[in-house]
């Protein structure tokens, strides 16, 4: 999709921005909301395993009504998904 290759490079650091933002001060509910909701719709197209945990966790950041605090909880949640794969993919090149 628009040349676009499925690694989770760039995703890692919007949820890093969303992460670090735990009192608001760096970004405004409708900027998380607005990257949660980006990279919702690009989920397909991630190479990643846990897809689910992550859509719904995706699904929450980019929700109404939910503190920054969850939000950064969210993010953190999803950042230790992305590098627990990563992580077995280096245990496991094969996918085994």
């Amino acid at each position: 999709m628009f040349g676009f290759d499925g690694s989770t490079k760039a995703i890692v650091s919007f949820l890093e921005k969303i992460k670090d933002n735990k009192e608001g001060d760096k970004l405004t509910h409708k900027e998380v909301r607005a990257y949660g909701r980006l990279m919702l719709a690009l989920l397909p197209n991630l190479q990643v395993d846990d897809d689910e945990q992550i859509q719904l966790l995706l699904a929450a950041i980019s929700s109404a009504g939910l503190p920054h605090y969850d939000r950064s909880f969210a993010a953190e949640q999803i950042l230790k998904l992305l590098d627990e794969q990563k992580q077995r993919k280096l245990n496991c090149p094969d996918g085994f």
